[in-house]
């Protein structure tokens, strides 16, 4: 079903399809094998994007991969992830691990990573459970750390890849940068926290810690959230929350509808929940930080207040010379596709190259 340019139409579209999919899926588990029920609801078999079909070609070279993710019991799960590199620079020994934001998917980043692959950096980006190619009803997201275990998953399963892989050092660990925007920015610092020797340092765009008033639905419907998110009705889509405050210019968001991968629908009742109890623990772990980092935000944000970066960069026990904030004036959450995007991206592969060189001479292993 295409999406339609008309929020409630699309909002009915997709309470439609949510409904469809909770009693279909269940049947289609019962009566027919594991192996012939899709489990992305058709977005494995959507085309990849043209800046996807680029770097599957030469001179770039690709990886990708569909992994177990046995979370909570569930064995037939599993998470996609693309690798990409650049054969005509020379190589780094760091994997810059990319997490998207709510609603995207990981070969988005296809369109910014360009810049970071001529660098000689190795970019992982990851399809986040229940988006892209990985499995699960398209948003819908009842724990948030489901998250941060998928992206354990993959970074393990990449540790393993690189053992094997005769084209890398032996005498030398590769380094991870973890980098993620908006929702992928929250992971990003949970994850320093939770499992913070699997990291070298991480950079966030952005970072989701605080919703910013004009994104954050109205006390009813959190309300109504709460009572039917452990219901069959928790999959519902609610409330736009923070459709069209991510930039100023709409074409921005005509690109992102366009993309038959994103989803155009609304918050779910589960996912909005799940928001609000995972930021509620990060706000009060934010102190736990040691690794270092970068954090960007716009200062005219209306999704994610850029209390978000300020309180991280204040709260961390990152040295202060291992830890940076940049703010930009007029630049709102959509970072990377804003008029900021070419500053945010100088600024963040300059970043990238200090502190790699400062992770090469080992300077920082006393941070995990």
């Amino acid at each position: 079903m295409a999406a339609s340019p008309n929020p409630i139409v699309n909002a009915i579209q997709n309470s439609v399809l949510t409904f469809c999919d909770a009693l279909l899926l269940p049947l289609k588990k019962a009566f027919f094998k594991p192996s012939s029920v899709d489990l992305t609801y058709g977005r494995v078999s959507l085309p990849f994007s043209p800046t996807e079909q680029t770097l599957r070609q030469e001179p770039y070279i690709y990886t990708d991969y569909s992994i177990p993710f046995p979370f909570k019991g569930e064995f037939d799960r599993f998470i996609y992830y693309q690798t990409w590199s650049l054969s005509t620079v020379k190589q780094r020994d760091t994997d810059f691990v990319w997490l998207h934001g709510l609603n995207d998917y990981g070969g988005r980043f296809s369109q910014h990573c360009l810049q970071i692959l001529e660098q000689g950096f190795r970019v992982i980006s990851i399809d986040l459970p229940s988006f892209g190619r990985s499995s699960g009803l398209h948003a819908c997201i009842k724990d948030w750390e489901e998250l941060t275990e998928a992206v354990r998953v993959v970074i393990t399963h990449v540790k393993e890849q690189n053992a094997n892989n005769t084209a890398f050092n032996k005498e030398k660990k590769r380094r991870v940068i973890l980098g993620g925007g908006s929702m992928g920015g929250f992971i990003a610092i949970s994850y320093a926290i939770k499992y913070p020797t699997d990291i070298d340092a991480f950079s966030v765009l952005c970072p989701l810690i605080y919703v910013a008033g004009a994104s954050r639905p109205s006390k009813i419907i959190e309300y109504i959230a709460k009572v039917i998110v452990a219901s069959p009705l928790g999959t519902l889509p609610l409330t736009p929350a923070s459709r069209d405050k991510g930039h100023w210019d709409p074409a921005i968001e005509q690109a992102f509808l366009s993309d038959p991968q994103t989803y155009h629908g609304n918050m779910r009742a589960c996912t909005g929940i799940m928001f609000l109890n995972g930021i509620t623990w990060l706000q009060q772990k934010l102190g736990l930080v040691k690794k270092p980092f970068l954090t960007q935000h716009g200062l005219s944000d209306r999704v994610c207040e850029d209390r978000s970066s300020r309180d991280l960069f204040a709260q961390a026990q990152t040295p202060d010379e291992h830890k940076t904030m940049i703010l930009y004036e007029n630049c709102e959450h959509d970072m990377l596709h804003e008029h900021c995007s070419q500053k945010v991206m100088q600024d963040l592969i300059e970043w990238m190259i200090k502190i790699d060189k400062v992770l090469e001479n080992g300077l920082l292993d006393q941070y995990d």
